[in-house]
């Protein structure tokens, strides 16, 4: 099982820090949030693949910020308290947004808690504007609930996630990302109308490239390139 360290450099990697010296900063410095933005990371990678462009941003400070902070809870995207970061990307002529630890209200207005997020740029842009919690709806291209179990997993949390999916349409992809599951948990998550099962193992290059070939080809059939 990975450790804290492992994750912050599988990041530092995935997001080129060491060549752009910049700094990572995790408000909550727990493996189960770096595994949050370590699933930010390999959505960037898979933008780089689909032959889109990234720039990491801060809310405060603007394109490549010298220190990358990520949120420690749920909060909202039009935060400023602290110079929070987001990927801006663009694949074709579409151009979106990867969040970490975003509020969303879905379709019944209840808020959501989503923990990485891939957003249209330019209601993102009119959520900084307004200070308005994002929609789901046709808004939300893509949305993964992210689990670094350090046991035994159970069904519990697959189970809030299709509820939360539930209150939300029109996504291209949705996915339950975990570093463990069973055979429970995959039989729970096997029916159609389930989240995609995602098992992916921090350093563990295999189920990396899982992970980032199906974004990938989401993104792609999203943006049609």
């Amino acid at each position: 099982m990975a450790t804290l360290t492992e994750l912050r450099d599988a990041i530092d990697n995935l997001l080129n820090l060491p060549a752009t010296s910049s700094l990572l900063q995790l408000n909550s410095n727990t493996c189960e949030r770096a595994y949050e933005t370590y699933i930010f990371s390999l959505c960037v990678e898979a933008v780089k693949r689909a032959g889109g462009q990234v720039t990491l941003v801060g809310i405060q400070t603007g394109n490549n910020p010298s220190t990358l902070v990520f949120r420690g809870a749920p909060g909202s995207m039009a935060s400023r308290d602290q110079d929070f970061c987001y990927a801006s990307c663009t694949v074709g002529n579409k151009d979106f947004e990867i969040h970490v630890d975003v509020e969303y209200e879905g379709h019944s207005s209840a808020t959501h808690e989503i923990d990485v997020s891939i957003c249209d740029a330019r209601h993102c842009n009119s959520v900084r504007v307004t200070r308005r919690l994002p929609k789901t709806g046709k808004n939300l291209i893509m949305l993964f609930e992210c689990k670094f179990y350090s046991s035994t997993p159970g069904v519990s949390l697959a189970r809030t996630f299709v509820g939360l999916r539930s209150d939300c349409s029109q996504y291209q992809l949705s996915g339950f990302v975990s570093n463990i599951t069973t055979q429970n948990l995959r039989s729970y998550l096997s029916k159609k109308d389930r989240p995609k099962p995602f098992t992916t193992i921090p350093l563990n290059s295999d189920s990396e490239e899982l992970f980032i070939r199906n974004v990938e080809q989401e993104l792609r059939r999203w943006a049609r390139v």
